[in-house]
């Protein structure tokens, strides 16, 4: 039932489309994850975060050595349609 709010908090760091005023908030903890007191949550959602500040500050990761946010779209968690 909270899979949207779940979504939404751990993909946080992917703030390319939130309005100017919106950006620079980062996260981290397991809170964030999708798994709750483990933590490799916690270490997954810092690398998230890290990755999220070095975006937000203009940098940018290698091609060789891609960072969560480059690969995102591809192997971040299923957008479900909001239901009705």
């Amino acid at each position: 039932g909270h899979y949207r709010y779940t979504h939404r908090i751990y993909g946080h760091f992917m703030q390319e489309h939130m309005p100017e005023a919106q950006r620079g908030l980062f996260l981290a903890g397991d809170g964030v994850s999708w798994t709750p007191a483990w933590v490799e949550g916690a270490v997954q959602t810092a690398l998230n975060a890290v990755w999220g500040i070095m975006t937000h500050m203009g940098g940018q990761t290698l091609v060789t050595n891609l960072g969560p946010g480059d690969l995102y779209p591809q192997l971040g968690p299923a957008k479900l349609p909001d239901a009705p």
